[in-house]
């Protein structure tokens, strides 16, 4: 009397499960580093030194998304600027919303240009 062996195939739905799940383990790595490689390309400028202040058509400024009030932003560019100290001067770039009136960007820079003791860092403007 032999004895046979029975070869045992692993189940079709087995080998479907395991398709899926390092299919779907696959795609999440793929969709989180997309999301932290587009957060390092926003996030190089402030890296380089340069500290960028969006201007909305009512005169309001924001940082990044966060907005802010125009009494706080000569403390936030002097942390930004203890900051960069060594690595070369800060660069605070102000970018206008299109709508943005002339008028309001002439005061705005007015405001924001470093008086004379505070020249170590320097103002742009870039237009949008």
């Amino acid at each position: 009397m032999k004895l046979h062996r029975a070869h045992h195939r692993p189940s079709p739905f087995l080998l479907d499960g395991i398709a899926t799940a390092l299919l779907s383990t696959t795609l999440t790595v793929v969709a989180l580093w997309g999301i932290l490689w587009v957060q390092k390309v926003a996030q190089q400028p402030a890296a380089d030194g340069i500290m960028t202040v969006y201007l909305d058509r009512h005169g309001g400024l924001r940082l990044w998304n966060q907005p802010i009030r125009r009494q706080d932003l000569n403390g936030l560019v002097a942390k930004a600027e203890a900051r960069t100290r060594g690595s070369g001067p800060l660069i605070v770039r102000l970018i206008p919303d299109p709508q943005v009136p002339w008028g309001v960007i002439h005061r705005m820079l007015g405001l924001l240009q470093p008086s004379e003791p505070d020249r170590s860092w320097i103002l742009q403007l870039q237009l949008p």
